[in-house]
């Protein structure tokens, strides 16, 4: 196995020049080089993500205290639950991505992790503001501390974490594609289920000011996808994509439908199993598309395609930034 190495704080041997750059194992100064840069599809994805400052206290949650209450007790189970795993994905990408960037030995794409795991902290703070105005504090540590009394949800944070885990441990190539693997499913796929959820609610006049926090968080989770794309299409082969990354993906939407049918099933209104495992399928098939590999899931549509109006899934679509309010005038998206 090959083992990586660390970006190290000054080397005086470094050669950031771009013909000799590499995501992994190079061989840098350790300045940040910005105007060298071999992997160009970094420079759009860093101004989209940097002209994407938001924060979740520019929303008000008025309406919301007040629409937390038409909840059926299901619905409102179902936000718990909901809540409770987005907060653990999140929590997790603040606490993994710091591993990722020490062994990536370009700058420019460096840089992207670091904004990225930025981006995870504020919506950290987005989810603990949205538990402020719906939960009183004892309700808020009960959904926080969820893991411990939901086998189904220790299950799911189990298997993350394990992967993530494993590459700390051992530091290889191999185990490095892996996480990189994970990551690209986390963005793009484990989020999807409860957004879609809070995209339901609002359709019927509740939580409308959450589900824009929503927004604001799955836009970014975007550019996110685009990050994992290209670190795929620059460090997988063909081999790891149709054997490794092929079957995570396929557990990571079995995993997801188990998921949907024990937290949302047939007791939401607007979503059932069928239409759940519709969705995944339909996810997987846009994530690989992104990838240029065959669908996993042939002949699936979105059964909530009815819902997304301006909510491209596919983020190489200029409107899938545009509900930004500070990112309208950022240039560069067409060229990401």
């Amino acid at each position: 196995m090959t083992e990586l190495i660390t970006t190290p704080l000054f080397n005086e041997d470094g050669d950031d020049s771009p013909e000799m750059q590499k995501l992994i194992n190079g061989c840098p100064t350790g300045i940040s080089n910005l105007d060298e840069n071999a992997f160009k599809w970094s420079n759009g994805l860093y101004r989209i993500m940097t002209g994407n400052f938001w924060i979740p206290e520019k929303v008000s949650m008025a309406d919301d205290k007040v629409t937390i209450n038409e909840l059926t007790d299901d619905e409102d189970e179902a936000v718990r639950d909901t809540l409770s795993f987005l907060i653990f994905l999140d929590s997790y990408q603040c606490n993994n991505l710091p591993n990722l960037h020490k062994y990536i030995t370009a700058p420019n794409v460096a840089n992207l992790i670091i904004i990225q795991q930025y981006q995870e902290v504020i919506h950290s703070q987005s989810y603990q503001y949205m538990l402020d105005a719906l939960y009183p504090m004892m309700t808020r540590q009960t959904i926080y501390n969820k893991w411990r009394t939901n086998p189904a949800l220790l299950k799911r944070v189990k298997y993350v974490a394990d992967i993530g885990q494993a590459f700390i441990d051992n530091p290889s190539e191999e185990e490095f594609k892996k996480v990189i693997a994970i990551n690209f499913m986390l963005e793009s796929i484990y989020f999807y289920q409860g957004f879609m959820f809070f995209d339901q609610l609002a359709s019927r006049n509740k939580l409308i000011q959450s589900d824009k926090i929503i927004d604001y968080i799955r836009n970014d989770e975007m550019t996110h996808i685009g990050i994992f794309v290209n670190l795929i299409n620059e460090l997988f082969t063909e081999e790891d994509k149709n054997g490794m990354l092929r079957d995570m993906m396929r557990d990571a939407c079995e995993q997801e439908i188990e998921w949907a049918n024990v937290v949302y099933g047939n007791k939401i209104l607007g979503m059932s199993e069928k239409s759940s495992e519709q969705y995944i399928h339909y996810l997987a098939n846009d994530r690989l598309s992104l990838l240029s590999m065959e669908p996993l899931y042939p002949e699936v549509i979105n059964p909530y395609a009815h819902l997304e109006g301006t909510k491209k899934e596919n983020f190489f679509e200029v409107s899938a930034v545009t509900s930004y309010d500070r990112s309208e005038s950022v240039k560069g998206w067409d060229d990401f």
